[in-house]
């Protein structure tokens, strides 16, 4: 009996952690909700310094152990102190230019990052530990949809036009326009996410262009064409959209009504754009795919657990260097003030956040969060949110098309 005890217990421990497993090393939905609950990070400065601190301790060390008449000992206590420190401030400081700096990494494939001929990795790279049946149905819409963009890009009635413009830091930013839609009013002014460029919005463009939308496919600052010496993380890039709003009031006139869209990064720039009180009144609404609601604690969940394919790493003190070094260097600035969870609710125009429930980059926590400050769930001043099950990061539009157009399309059909 007390065997049969035992094996009763082992059997209950094992099968409760079998039990919360589904997919091939996916929590269940119900350990999901566990591991996406909000773990907030609050940027202080003082972390910055801890190295400092370190080095001072462990020489302070070193120096008491010389006056007692134990130099070797001192020496390891020194050197222990330093050698870490200054192995992290290099380490950092050769890192940030790579991560923050100019992306040029983007190819010029003529469908985009998503659509072009690497999409079928970049979708599963975005969407780990789905069913196969799951990833079977997102790779098939993503290349149904780019053999209708080849098709409607070779039937174009305009060209696809490089235009320019400034923003009022005197950024030289490029976009590419499509003036497909001459007899419309409507224009959408799309962002792309980190380290893609202006072709990832092809992902979209024919739907837009359905829904009759002209459009307007920018390249975030440091990113493809346009300039700048660092990647705005949405802060710097909120600025320079509504500069291209501008453009687009400019050459489509007074009646113009424009709507903001964006992905990821370009998500987040066009919700803090949204915020800022000299946006043009055109502005009449606002798509936000996959966008999160403070960079900071986006980039913490990215640097603990290397969900973007780097190697996992402290983010104390790696990230605190960051962000000091970025804000110390020329043109540089406070990634920390990048907050669309603020700014969302200064919005001028309404928001339709679209949030895929399997986001590993972006927990869908933080759609919770935006949609919170835009008033409840989403339903403040037109605000909406919409999850789609079984998608991954900025893959929503290919894991339900239907569901993601039906709410687009309402959307943009109500307020622009």
């Amino acid at each position: 009996m007390a065997a049969d005890k035992r094996e009763s217990r082992g059997a209950r421990f094992f099968s409760y952690f079998e039990g919360r497993r589904t997919r091939k090393s996916t929590p269940t939905p119900h350990l999901m909700e566990e591991l996406n609950a909000p773990k907030r990070d609050v940027p202080r400065w003082s972390r910055a310094f801890g190295p400092v601190g370190f080095v001072l301790v462990m020489v302070a060390m070193g120096a008491g152990c010389f006056v007692l008449g134990s130099p070797a000992i001192g020496v390891l206590f020194c050197l222990f102190g330093l050698v870490p420190a200054v192995a992290v401030a290099i380490l950092v400081g050769k890192a940030l230019p790579q991560v923050f700096g100019p992306q040029r990494r983007a190819g010029e494939e003529e469908l985009g990052p998503y659509l072009g001929g690497g999409g079928d990795k970049r979708v599963r790279d975005m969407s780990p530990g789905l069913f196969e049946q799951e990833r079977e149905k997102i790779e098939w819409n993503r290349a149904e949809e780019a053999n209708r963009t080849w098709h409607w890009l070779q039937g174009l009635p305009c060209p696809v036009e490089r235009v320019e413009t400034t923003s009022d830091d005197g950024c030289r930013l490029v976009g590419r326009a499509i003036a497909c839609r001459p007899d419309s009013a409507r224009w959408l002014v799309f962002a792309h996410g980190y380290a893609d460029n202006w072709r990832a919005g092809l992902t979209y463009a024919r739907r837009y262009a359905e829904l009759s939308f002209n459009l307007l496919l920018v390249d975030l600052r440091a990113h493809g064409e346009s300039d700048g010496a660092w990647v705005g993380a949405g802060w710097l890039d909120r600025r320079d959209l509504v500069a291209w709003c501008r453009w687009v009031v400019s050459r489509a006139g007074e009646g113009a009504r424009v709507t903001l869209a964006g992905i990821s990064m370009g998500a987040a720039s066009a919700i803090m754009a949204c915020g800022e009180d000299d946006l043009p009144e055109q502005v009449r609404a606002c798509v936000a795919d996959s966008a999160y609601d403070d960079f900071w604690n986006t980039a913490v969940g990215v640097v603990t657990s290397g969900s973007l394919g780097t190697s996992p790493m402290p983010v104390h003190p790696v990230l605190d260097l960051a962000r000091l070094f970025l804000k110390l260097g020329r043109g540089g600035y406070d990634v920390a003030l990048s907050r669309p969870v603020d700014a969302i609710a200064r919005s001028a125009a309404p928001v339709l956040l679209v949030q895929g429930e399997d986001d590993k980059v972006v927990p869908a926590h933080m759609a919770d969060a935006l949609a919170a400050a835009a008033g409840g769930a989403a339903a403040g001043e037109g605000h909406e949110l919409v999850k789609i099950p079984s998608a991954g990061h900025c893959c929503a539009v290919f894991a339900d098309p239907e569901l993601y157009w039906e709410a687009v399309g309402a959307f943009v059909d109500r307020w622009a």
